[in-house]
């Protein structure tokens, strides 16, 4: 079965090439965190990678205007809820994320928009060799367009890991940035 069939779903141009163009630039101009393999931002709260499995965020910069305008067109999304965290990833060739499911802290849907390029996402279901880091045959493989957004809910959220396999960029000459909104869990 497809991921699609397990609660994603796939938002066409969510943002204008001029909004594109826009955000990309405030992102650009914003301070990034290197600590990772790849350039990050955190809005409204932090993530923790260092210990993923307390589920505890702490306070991070607030929502630049770009990300409360985005976060409140998403909001339909999230039942009416305003995202209250945002993290900004940026993907350059040869760069991906190892496969995982956002951290239950979250609330039930992440909506992820990608700017800049369109990659491709390798989804998962946690029973399947869930800490191989890249792809595997099996993996499902999704084309994120630029400008869309990417729902994940239901089983698609809980059930499903997701990543971006580094050798499936090897060679790309665009960046992908990625904004992910989400709510805490309540």
């Amino acid at each position: 079965m497809s991921i699609f069939d397990h609660g994603a779903a796939l938002v066409p141009d969510v943002v204008t090439e001029a909004e594109e163009e826009r955000i990309l630039l405030r992102i650009s101009q914003a301070p990034w965190l290197t600590d990772l393999s790849r350039r990050v931002q955190h809005y409204g709260f932090r993530y923790d990678y260092r210990a993923p499995g307390v589920g505890r965020h702490d306070p991070a910069a607030p929502f630049p205007r770009w990300a409360t305008v985005i976060g409140d067109r998403l909001a339909p999304l999230f039942d009416g809820r305003r995202p209250e965290q945002c993290i900004v990833n940026e993907y350059r060739h040869g760069q991906g994320i190892g496969m995982h499911a956002d951290h239950a802290s979250f609330g039930d849907v992440v909506v992820s928009l990608s700017l800049g390029d369109a990659w491709t996402m390798n989804f998962r279901p946690r029973s399947r060799r869930p800490y191989v880091r890249g792809g595997l045959a099996s993996d499902e493989v999704v084309l994120l367009p630029r400008r869309s957004a990417l729902v994940l809910r239901g089983l698609a959220r809980s059930a499903w890991m997701h990543g971006i396999d580094p050798t499936a960029s090897a060679g790309r000459t665009l960046t992908r940035t990625s904004a992910t909104f989400r709510t805490l869990a309540r």
